[in-house]
């Protein structure tokens, strides 16, 4: 009789007795008088820190078997599965099937399971398995890479100034970088963790487009590619703009969304970045590309302080010194650009106001108003439940501005509308959405599309930062 059990164990458990066969039941007779055999599927089992793994074999004894008790003391594991208890009736072969889960505080980087195997003659057989930390199960990822669509400026001298950084949580092995138009392929051996990649790439002085790939694998063989267009051009009328106010290229790629910010283009080649400065000195440049400051980034030429240039290395910060709201309007094709503080004209968020739980029956009673991220995959609160949301805190310096700080786990993933909390679940207004790009470039009120999923990259520590006058938010990590 062949049996399989799916058994999980949770580390805290406390230690399951072994049970000890008795050869004199005379219910079970000894059959060949042999010890069992057991035949792990693997001997050894690499696995990672709060990963879930399984130990599988064969167990088969002609007498019956009795039990398989699999011991470790370090991972606090001492586990018995009694066949005779679990079926009422003798075993004789088995699939062992066993899930384990190690918590994210276990400590050790190898441990070994022993595995033995009763009969109900109460002969014993023993294995073990090696189970070790050492496993990946992640591919590598892009702390900073091109977009998918890359515009490099015709020029003299055209090149393209190509940088990306990749890493992995275990070891990478090789990054293979091509452009078949050019004839162009490197392959770069990685040592550790991370490469990083700058180099100036000679491009035919000619309007043209090429394709780039990227390719990273890791010492498990796991990749990760990104691919972009590269078209040269003269100065595109670019469809979107935005602020950048990090200087480093990781943090345009570290956020959930946001970051950097979407402005207005006004015209032909002209846009109007709106931007609230949290603190004097706040220094901002803007680019046509999300995930880095190259090929085109404008930002003040110190050559000519009063135009704004496109080349990244030369283009310095515009600095805000003040805190509060900005307006600055720039021309791609001029370089001209204003600058100028200003004043909103809209009112903030009455937080606390009292509102009514249903307008149609004033004496079912009145709540505070709060603004909440009502969604899935928010830390201790419930699932799309306007009841039970996660509080958005109101800046004391500024109305307009609703914050949040979380502790996020990796592989997460998170979505949420902004709104208020209500009591018995209802979804009042106002409330804001976003931009049907799926991208969450902008909020709109009372209106937009639901956000797309976002994964949660890293552990840590999160803000979610909503601007109601800017209808602009970003989420991003802060440690």
């Amino acid at each position: 009789m062949r049996k399989q059990l799916h058994a999980t164990f949770l580390w805290a458990l406390l230690a399951t007795p072994l049970l000890v066969a008795c050869s004199n039941d005379d219910d079970f007779k000894d059959v060949d008088g042999q010890n069992p055999t057991v035949s792990l599927k693997a001997d050894h089992i690499q696995t990672e820190v709060g990963r879930e793994f399984t130990i599988q074999g064969t167990v088969d004894d002609k007498d019956g078997i009795r039990s398989i008790r699999l011991v470790n003391a370090d991972l606090y594991l001492d586990k018995t599965i009694d066949l005779l208890e679990i079926y009422g009736e003798p075993v004789y072969s088995y699939e062992l099937s066993y899930k384990f889960k190690t918590p994210k505080t276990q400590t050790g980087d190898n441990f070994q399971i022993q595995v033995t195997v009763t009969d109900l003659g109460g002969r014993t057989a023993q294995s073990s398995v090696l189970v070790t930390m050492d496993g990946d199960f992640t591919a590598p990822s892009f702390v900073s890479v091109p977009d998918a669509a890359v515009t490099v400026l015709l020029k003299e001298k055209t090149r393209l100034n190509l940088r990306f950084s990749v890493q992995d949580d275990k070891a990478l092995d090789f990054v293979e970088v091509s452009i078949p138009e050019l004839e162009f392929s490197e392959k770069l051996t990685a040592d550790g963790k991370t490469l990083s990649y700058n180099k100036a790439i000679e491009l035919p002085a000619e309007l043209g487009a090429y394709n780039l790939t990227i390719r990273a694998v890791d010492k498990f063989k796991w990749e990760v590619s990104k691919s972009s267009v590269i078209t040269v051009s003269e100065m595109p009328d670019f469809p979107k703009m935005y602020l950048a106010d990090v200087k480093d290229a990781a943090l345009l790629n570290s956020d959930l969304f946001g970051i950097p910010m979407l402005i207005e283009r006004t015209a032909p080649y002209t846009y109007k970045a709106r931007y609230y400065s949290e603190a004097a000195g706040t220094e901002v440049r803007f680019v046509p590309q999300k995930t880095d400051f190259e090929p085109i980034c404008f930002g003040i030429n110190p050559n000519e302080p009063t135009r704004l240039t496109d080349e990244p290395d030369l283009s310095e910060s515009i600095v805000l010194d003040e805190k509060g709201y900005y307006e600055i309007t720039f021309n791609v094709q001029t370089g001209e650009f204003t600058k100028n503080r200003y004043t909103p004209t809209d009112a903030p968020i009455e937080i606390g106001k009292m509102i009514y739980l249903n307008d149609g029956d004033q004496a079912a009673g009145q709540i505070p108003l709060q603004i909440a991220l009502v969604g899935a995959g928010l830390p201790g609160v419930g699932n799309w439940s306007p009841a039970n949301p996660l509080i958005l805190t109101q800046s004391v310096e500024n109305k307009f501005l609703l914050y949040a700080e979380m502790t996020l786990e990796a592989g997460t993933q998170i979505e949420f509308t902004i709104g208020p909390k209500h009591d018995w679940g209802w979804w009042p207004e106002p409330f804001w959405r976003f931009d049907n790009s799926g991208e969450m470039e902008y909020n709109v009120k009372n209106g937009g599309d639901n956000m797309k999923k976002v994964t949660v990259k890293k552990d840590g520590k999160y803000m979610f930062k909503f601007d109601t006058h800017l209808l602009r938010s970003s989420f991003y990590p802060i440690n």
